[in-house]
């Protein structure tokens, strides 16, 4: 009777153990096991991420999910130092699909005039980027690129062809510094450059001489008709927008509708009919700002009279009995 009760209380004490200092080590060994684990897929799924992607995301971007995992590949001996270096390569993965996600955006932005059909599938692969799950995330990274590149050369393919129309009807400079054009109009949206152009809003409105301003900051150079000497010595191409339109298909331009707006990036210029103000076209304002939208282009506008950096397409161009009309010239 001894014997089995002593045998009881041994098997009893050896459970205890077992519970308590064997199984937890048991287990923290398997957890750990699991976390280093962990950490060489997030190491794997950074390198192909970058390799598929770096092509196109930013250059912030790259360096940093490079950065994070140069840091992660020696993260110390001791398990907790393993399980912090495999958190920090989680977040580092998903700022990274982030970032990548906002290029995607961007690229949409700044390539607006490829077919309309390329967008429509860079949009499709950005928000497969956002919803993937990690594993599967550099092979949707991949597509993502392809997409993109696919988009820069349908819209490259659109800007040579009005390169090469220009070339042979228009006397302004191709391609020029779309940067300078729209820092400029940003710059003196909301503050005039009076000193230097003056004001012509008590003239009848200031946007052509606005948009001349941002042109000429482009690269275009002035000529007999389309010239100013400074403020009030501004010839009527320069500060009219029905002079403004006539000089702009002159050069041979091709135009965009309210109906068909696919093809419009940033630096084109706009001229508007408000329809119920009488004859003649009434404002001018040039093209700041293209965000993608799944039911077409948003577009906004740097803007004198109505001043802005980037004044959303006017609402009484969607209502088909004000008369409204607007054309947008592709400025090459």
């Amino acid at each position: 009777m001894f014997r089995r009760r002593r045998a009881t209380v041994l098997l009893a004490i050896v459970l205890i153990v077992a519970a308590v200092i064997v199984i937890p080590r048991i287990a923290a060994s398997a957890a750990a096991a699991e976390t280093r684990s962990d950490l060489s897929r997030l190491l794997d799924v950074s390198q192909a991420a970058l390799d598929a992607s770096s092509s196109f995301a930013s250059t912030d971007a790259v360096t940093a999910l490079s950065d994070a995992r140069s840091s992660a590949l020696d993260p110390g001996e001791s398990d907790e130092d393993v399980a912090a270096a495999a958190t920090a390569m989680g977040a580092a993965v998903e700022a990274y699909r982030d970032a990548v996600v906002e290029a995607g955006k961007a690229v949409l932005g700044q390539w607006s005039d490829a077919e309309r059909s390329t967008e429509n599938a860079l949009f499709a692969q950005i928000t497969a980027v956002r919803e993937a799950e990690v594993t599967a995330l550099p092979a949707v990274l991949a597509k993502a690129s392809d997409a993109v590149g696919t988009v820069k050369a349908s819209a490259q393919a659109y800007r040579d062809s009005l390169t090469t129309a220009a070339e042979a009807a228009s006397s302004q400079p191709t391609g020029g510094d779309l940067d300078a054009q729209i820092a400029y109009l940003l710059a003196y949206a909301d503050d005039y450059n009076v000193e230097e152009w003056g004001d012509y809003n008590s003239a009848g409105g200031d946007c052509v001489n606005f948009t001349s301003q941002g042109l000429l900051a482009r690269g275009w150079q002035m000529d007999d008709e389309w010239n100013s000497g400074g403020a009030w010595k501004a010839s009527k191409v320069w500060r009219s927008t029905t002079a403004m339109d006539e000089y702009l298909s002159a050069q041979g331009f091709a135009v965009s509708t309210i109906d068909d707006l696919d093809r419009v990036r940033v630096g084109d210029v706009g001229v508007f009919d408000w329809g119920d103000t009488g004859p003649g076209l009434d404002h001018t304002m040039t093209v700041s700002r293209v965000e993608y939208s799944p039911d077409g282009p948003i577009i906004s506008f740097a803007s004198h009279n109505t001043d802005g950096q980037y004044r959303p397409m006017p609402k009484t161009l969607s209502d088909a009995d004000s008369g409204s009309t607007m054309k947008i010239y592709s400025i090459p």
